[in-house]
């Protein structure tokens, strides 16, 4: 699949929506970040299907046995995930109990990636750990799904994709609190939908137009369903994951969509602004710090106002956080460049390269 730059910035909204929430905390807010991590598993489930059902073909067209495109998947995966969140991680660890509460608790699920699970069982977030919950949803999903992709018959994908967006949907209808959003099995329908389009993409390329145009009227008539049920005129409406999930859909297809016909896209002025982008490429890291940067700036607060001139002390709290995401931006580039794209590089070691054919397999038929 050819890069598509306007999913970084997509990428680059939805890990802004989340620093908005954590860093100016209102309802609006929350829902901002409840919309980009939905809109991330989204993004997820499309980019990882499609980097699987690319190698399942290629597999099966020259009867390759599949297990060393499961273990390579694996290797890059460690390589994109591992670093930097295990310095995170770790480094909390060092700072230990008195500088972060709740850390001896919460240490052995941050190195499983379960504190999604923990966190849902005990009805609470870590003060400095509740962002990393996703990243522990998408690494379970990451166990479980190129085993489904690789090995079911091409015929029974859809099946799986649709039992996983079914699973999602309907466990969503029990949630009885926000922690139970925290739960794998509620964020299937997400992982789903984005498989879904890459099915689409992959095998019906020719329906990708029906497709989006189908997505299109879905999405107007859940519009109307949720303007009746907040009217009282309607009793249930989908549950809100699902619903956030398809309006990302809708918007990630639209651009697959353009991008494949070589259309001039709508809003382009955001979609294809560089620093978006660039803040889209570094997003993983502003996802992990981002939690981290206010905490370390906030005893500097006081001299900040201190040292400003009479006339800007109004504005101070403007200028922190201007100065704080700043920081951020740094960080995060500074950490793109100099750990995670050197490790990236070791990519090169774990190539989706054709293995040699399995002397059982047959040449593989659609």
């Amino acid at each position: 699949m050819p890069y598509i730059k306007q999913l970084d910035s997509l990428r680059g909204i939805a890990v802004l929506l989340v620093v908005l929430s954590h860093w100016v905390p209102t309802p609006a807010s929350q829902t901002g970040a409840f919309i980009g991590v939905n809109t991330f598993f989204v993004l997820s489930g499309f980019l990882i299907s499609n980097i699987l059902f690319q190698n399942k073909i290629e597999a099966e067209t020259a009867g390759y046995d599949k297990l060393p495109v499961v273990k390579k998947f694996f290797f890059r995966r460690v390589l994109r995930i591992f670093p930097i969140y295990f310095l995170v991680v770790i480094t909390l660890g060092i700072l230990g109990e008195n500088n972060i509460p709740g850390i001896k608790t919460e240490l052995i699920y941050l190195l499983t990636f379960t504190t999604n699970f923990h966190f849902h069982y005990l009805k609470y977030f870590g003060v400095y750990t509740a962002h990393l919950w996703s990243l522990a949803v998408e690494e379970q999903f990451y166990l479980v799904w190129p085993w489904l992709l690789l090995f079911l018959q091409r015929k029974y994908i859809p099946v799986a994709i649709l039992l996983f967006i079914l699973t999602g949907c309907i466990s969503q209808l029990f949630i009885q609190d926000s922690f139970d959003y925290l739960a794998t099995y509620t964020c299937l329908d997400a992982f789903g939908l984005g498989a879904l389009l890459s099915w689409v993409y992959t095998y019906q390329l020719q329906s990708l137009h029906r497709f989006f145009r189908i997505l299109t009227y879905i999405i107007l008539a859940n519009i109307a369903i949720i303007v009746l049920w907040l009217s009282g005129l309607l009793p249930v409406t989908l549950p809100t994951r699902t619903i956030v999930s398809l309006f990302a859909l809708w918007i990630i297809t639209y651009v697959i969509y353009n991008s494949y016909r070589n259309k001039k896209l709508r809003f382009a002025f955001l979609l294809n602004n560089r620093k978006l982008i660039a803040v889209g490429k570094i997003s993983y890291g502003i996802y992990l710090y981002h939690f981290y940067i206010p905490l370390l700036a906030s005893p500097y607060l006081k001299h900040l106002q201190f040292l400003l001139p009479n006339f800007l002390k109004p504005y101070t709290i403007i200028l922190y956080a201007i100065g704080i995401f700043s920081g951020l931006i740094v960080f995060s580039w500074l950490s793109w460049r100099c750990i995670e794209l050197p490790i990236l590089r070791l990519k090169s070691y774990f190539n989706y390269q054709t293995p040699k054919p399995s002397p059982e397999k047959s040449a593989y038929t659609a």
